[in-house]
């Protein structure tokens, strides 16, 4: 297997193309969440079995639970009893509800897992919006957790479609991320699948607004960089040169990316040259969980992106 994902990971792709980690089924058509299941190698549970101390006398610990896959029988996370699982099917089972909500015509493009099944998540497209002229690709994403690690997330992000650049801004009149934890049942989905939706509405309109507002706005994108990739003596000689690096980086793909001329010297140029360097950039060096990272990455929202828009913000004119 190529490198990237894990030994019992896998990922599928409904939109006929090559899925993030460059490996699984490519599948046409619209999905039901079950042939979703199936195709994503999503089939199995997770059991939650008793949590024993290591020893000759192996005493359980109380109040905690290991989380178990069915199917490999990998020990997933140790959580608290009170925790509720969310099946793989549930999940996706909420995923058709918002899907089958009749307000927005959406349909499954990829899900998968990562980490071994410690983390799985499907991505919902819907209608094609434009931003700056640029067209875009709104997704609805959900991501749960099997370790415990984070809540059964439901969120929104765009890709412009010219540059593959995501576009995740954190704005401060819509909120782009609803959050379930696992001491909830999930019967709560109906009521959060609406609000979900209605979210999206407004999350993408206000997006749109808030590209016109920054291409408005004049930056300096040497200074940008400078307090996002700063430089000091206390800084490491390997440091210095990386962010160094990073920064020539940017300004070179900003002066060669057609997509970005017309918006040249603007708080919207600024912000999607970072973009383009978060979304698409090569590390020096592939490790064994880099594919698997960079998708938790976008799945979590990207610190970087935050803190380069804040400064974007506080630095234009």
């Amino acid at each position: 297997m190529a490198s990237g994902l894990m030994e019992n990971d896998w990922m599928f792709s409904g939109q006929g193309e090559v899925p993030w980690h460059g490996i699984g089924a490519v599948l046409d058509g619209v999905l039901t969440s079950k042939e979703a299941i199936k195709a994503a190698k999503l089939e199995w549970t997770v059991d939650q079995t008793p949590v024993f101390a290591a020893g000759n006398w192996a005493a359980p610990i109380p109040s905690y639970v290991a989380n178990v896959r069915s199917d490999t029988k990998e020990v997933l996370g140790i959580v608290s009893e009170r925790y509720c699982i969310a099946q793989n099917k549930d999940v996706f089972a909420f995923a058709d509800e918002l899907i089958g909500n009749g307000k927005v015509k959406c349909t499954y493009e990829t899900a998968g897992s990562l980490f071994n099944g410690r983390r799985v998540f499907m991505l919902v497209n819907m209608p094609k919006g434009r931003i700056m002229g640029d067209e875009y690709q709104p997704y609805l994403c959900l991501s749960n957790s099997h370790d415990g690690s984070a809540c059964l997330q439901v969120f929104l992000t765009g890709i412009r479609v010219v540059c593959n650049n995501t576009l995740s801004a954190a704005l401060h009149t819509a909120n782009r991320k609803i959050s379930i934890r696992h001491l909830s049942i999930m019967e709560q989905r109906k009521e959060e699948a609406l609000r979900t939706m209605g979210a999206a509405s407004k999350y993408f309109h206000d997006l749109e607004e808030f590209a016109s507002m920054l291409a408005g706005k004049k930056v300096n994108l040497t200074k940008v960089l400078d307090k996002l990739f700063p430089v000091s003596r206390e800084m490491s000689k390997r440091q210095l040169n990386s962010n160094n690096e990073v920064k020539e980086l940017i300004k070179s793909l900003f002066k060669q990316k057609d997509d970005l001329q017309n918006f040249k010297g603007t708080a919207w140029g600024a912000y999607n040259a970072i973009a383009d360097y978060r979304s698409n950039a090569e590390p020096k060096r592939r490790t064994a969980t880099y594919a698997d990272s960079k998708m938790a990455m976008f799945l979590d929202g990207d610190a970087i992106m935050n803190q380069a828009q804040e400064i974007i913000l506080e630095l234009a004119a």
